[in-house]
């Protein structure tokens, strides 16, 4: 989460500029939307959100290796992120690391057991045992 004494700039812009990195990476112009991601992360170096979002845009251009790197960014930075787990969790599955994926869904749900991220969790654990059960 943003935590304010990190903030070099209000609370309010950073928020627009990653709304406005959502509508470009959402647009398909994946090189404005890593742009601003990467401007706000130059503001907040001690947030996952940033990094997960880096993940997506990656993900999107399949570009599979830069998405776990920045997944593994936002889990120094945050460690107890379960949504970081998760965003970890879908490269692994696209990597066809099922065992690794199955580890960090695992993890994103004992640390979130009730949240919303433990929803996604166990979706993507059903989606990682069709897929094991087809190899």
């Amino acid at each position: 989460m943003l935590k304010s004494k990190e903030m070099l700039a209000p609370a309010k812009e950073l928020t627009l500029m990653m709304e406005a990195g959502y509508v470009y990476r959402y647009a398909g112009k994946f090189r404005e939307a890593r742009e601003i991601f990467q401007g706000v992360r130059a503001m907040l170096t001690k947030t996952d959100a940033v990094e997960i979002a880096l993940a997506g845009v990656a993900l999107d251009e399949k570009k599979l290796d830069e998405a776990e790197a920045h997944c593994r960014r936002a889990l120094e930075v945050n460690p107890g992120s379960p949504a970081a787990y998760n965003q970890l969790a879908e490269v692994l599955l696209l990597q066809n690391d099922n065992a690794g994926a199955q580890k960090s869904l695992k993890r994103s749900i004992e640390l979130s057991p009730n949240g919303p991220s433990a929803a996604l969790a166990k979706a993507l654990m059903k989606a990682a045992a069709m897929l094991a059960r087809k190899s």
